[in-house]
């Protein structure tokens, strides 16, 4: 059964980079990677700017690196968000069904290439010339599904004339394999990466030629996420779950000693209750979920200031 419909609503709470505050406020809104990007980024974003990059188009050599970091052919586009857009307008849905709660642009983007859509808690609905969106993890819940339980969800919809499309935006902060070639994924790995601005995502597998346009992302992240290669991001990948599997089950753990945590296996999760003060969290009233934010881990010292203002709400 559908549980919501229509238009999404403007959330006026501020979250993720919404300003340039300075002093900067302690953001636990941005689910991007706590251990920020690799260090090597750095000095390869910086090169493309001294080099100029800007002043040429891209080469797409950034596909190179992240074919080989996947195991699959990837087409990179300047964010998922784009892959996505692409992707759904290339399928041209009779409807999108969106599982329900999910991250909001997906009503947008079915809005934008004319589809209608619905939010929904489960797929029976699902007929011929419909596309099902599910993100894996889930955002925000977390909720991870295994490879194989995506590949069952995909043979069902199948049967039924239905398409699904997966995001793994957040699954390299898991030590699960993508369900990619077999379904339909696009990915972002700004959040990986922790670099957002680069705007670098893409759609795994083979794609038809008409999605391959020119010019699909910027030089500064072609020149750079290229030169980082496939190596450097397998070992922050690494890095990333190692990290993730210690201290998210610790926060949630402390936070759980005075507010309501929703469990998850990612850095990100649900926390209930009052909104701390602060500090910034994102509010979930966009996803019909009142009472309730998403917070993601950073630091353990920055940690420790969430947890302090969680609970000294609650106190």
């Amino acid at each position: 059964m559908p549980i919501l419909t229509g238009v999404i609503a403007v959330c006026a709470a501020m979250h993720g980079g919404s300003s340039w505050a300075d002093p900067p406020v302690p953001d636990f809104s941005d689910n991007s990677n706590p251990l920020g990007p690799p260090r090597e980024l750095i000095r390869l974003v910086k090169e493309a700017v001294e080099r100029m990059a800007y002043l040429k188009f891209p080469a797409n050599l950034v596909e190179e690196a992240l074919s080989e970091y996947e195991g699959v052919e990837v087409t990179a586009f300047n964010g998922a968000t784009e892959a996505l857009t692409v992707l759904l307008a290339s399928l041209r849905p009779r409807r999108v069904l969106i599982e329900w709660p999910n991250y909001t642009d997906y009503g947008r983007i079915a809005e934008l290439i004319g589809a209608e859509y619905v939010y929904v808690d489960n797929f029976n609905s699902a007929g011929p010339g419909d596309v099902v969106i599910i993100s894996n993890p889930n955002n925000p819940t977390g909720r991870l599904r295994k490879r194989e339980e995506v590949l069952d969800l995909a043979g069902q919809l199948e049967r039924r004339g239905a398409v699904l499309v997966v995001d793994e935006s957040f699954i390299d902060f898991t030590s699960e394999p993508s369900a990619a070639p077999d379904v339909l994924v696009v990915k972002s790995y700004g959040k990986f990466l922790a670099a957002p601005g680069l705007r670098l995502g893409g759609i795994l597998g083979r794609v038809r030629g008409a999605l391959k346009a020119p010019w699909r992302v910027n030089s500064i992240a072609d020149y750079a996420v290229f030169h980082l290669g496939a190596s450097a991001m397998r070992r922050h990948r690494e890095a990333t779950v190692k990290y993730v599997a210690e201290e998210s089950p610790r926060v949630q753990r402390e936070l759980g000693k005075c507010a309501s945590v929703v469990p998850s296996p990612v850095h990100f999760f649900i926390v209930k209750g009052p909104m701390p003060q602060g500090v910034k969290v994102r509010p979930l009233t966009t996803h019909g979920i009142e009472g309730a934010y998403r917070v993601s881990i950073k630091t353990r010292e920055l940690n420790d200031v969430l947890i302090k203002a969680v609970c000294r709400e609650v106190s």
